[in-house]
């Protein structure tokens, strides 16, 4: 798709919001943390997958997702709600109905709704150790089929994790960020970070990319991601965590209503319950409500720092200016390498 087309699309996104009070136009899904233990047994972060206005247009409510993990069906499936969300749904027998869908009595029982799976579930799709894709697809009742993939990244219990914003700390700036990339323009990102983070994860840290974008731009925050390199390093892959919202609801979140740290802070939050013990080694962020977030999930002060639209950092413990470059130099002191 040619850069105008995306870029009319987005701001048809913007102005369906608006006029229709939409929240998911768009189909996406998060990247998945699932971690093991001593004994095997598994535990994971949420499965936000959502199947957007876009893609499906009559009522969703009742749609089965079956799921693929590493190329290969596996036995665990969920069902979308009338807002195009996806649950694990305890009931038996159930089907897609139109008239049921269309008339709001599909929705899933409030008893046994959630986007989180059981051990046994999670036991049942053959992960590995490391990245896991995973495809959810949608067969509608027109016959088309529907469907969005995401990562599930299986780690030990012992992983820890370094967590860096996107948009004005990967990019140079939040807006710019998140619009840019849907118009091709992927370099808008500061210079050094691509090298810092592939060093860092050289160490053994895994990095998780947070971000307060709709899940609906889960693709396209992937693709930018990974495309980014400074010869000869590439990004690290890790997971993908976006906002499980519209577009324009994003864009309030980050910029209008000014409290983003509360999504940050509840999703980070569920990960470190993943944990016996607190995972988070380090965060990068460029506002102040990121360094909030961090610092709220008892990251030390010294290892959180502050980006500045001139790639400039800032210590938030030792208030010390430094960079990029300073950082690289100093990896294996300030990360020491990890048995993994």
């Amino acid at each position: 798709m040619d850069r105008l087309a995306t870029f009319a699309i987005c701001v048809w996104i913007v102005i369906g919001d608006i006029s229709e009070g939409s929240s998911n136009f768009l189909t996406g899904a998060n990247d998945i943390i699932a971690v093991v233990d001593e004994d095997g047994d598994i535990k994971a972060s949420p499965f936000n997958v959502q199947f957007g206005k876009k893609d499906i247009w009559l009522p969703r409510s009742g749609h089965v997702v079956s799921l693929e993990v590493n190329e290969k069906y596996v036995p665990v499936g969920m069902v979308l709600d009338d807002e195009g969300q996806a649950f694990f749904d305890g009931s038996s027998n159930r089907q897609y109905r139109f008239w049921s869908a269309l008339l709001g009595l599909g929705n899933p029982s409030p008893i046994v709704r959630t986007n989180s799976a059981t051990s046994s579930q999670l036991s049942r799709l053959g992960l590995q150790m490391g990245p896991n894709p995973i495809m959810y697809r949608v067969t509608t009742s027109s016959g088309s089929i529907v469907t969005t993939s995401a990562v599930i990244h299986l780690m030990n219990n012992t992983a820890k994790l370094v967590i860096s914003d996107i948009d004005g700390t990967v990019t140079k700036s939040n807006i710019q960020g998140m619009l840019l990339p849907a118009l091709g323009l992927s370099d808008w990102k500061h210079d050094g970070v691509v090298e810092l983070y592939r060093k860092i994860a050289n160490q053994g840290y895994q990095i998780v990319y947070l971000t307060n974008r709709a899940i609906g731009q889960s693709d396209m925050t992937r693709e930018y991601i990974y495309s980014l390199a400074e010869a000869p390093y590439k990004m690290p892959r890790g997971p993908v965590l976006l906002q499980i919202e519209s577009l324009l609801g994003a864009l309030q979140t980050e910029v209008i209503v000014g409290q983003p740290e509360v999504n940050k802070i509840a999703a980070l939050n569920r990960v470190k319950g993943l944990f016996p013990v607190n995972p988070f080694f380090s965060g990068f962020g460029n506002k102040a409500w990121d360094i909030l977030a961090y610092k709220a999930l008892n990251i030390d002060p010294d290892m959180i720092f502050s980006v500045g639209e001139d790639s400039i950092l800032i210590s938030e413990g030792t208030r010390i200016f430094t960079n990029y470059t300073d950082l690289m130099e100093r990896v294996s002191i300030m990360y020491p390498l990890l048995n993994v």
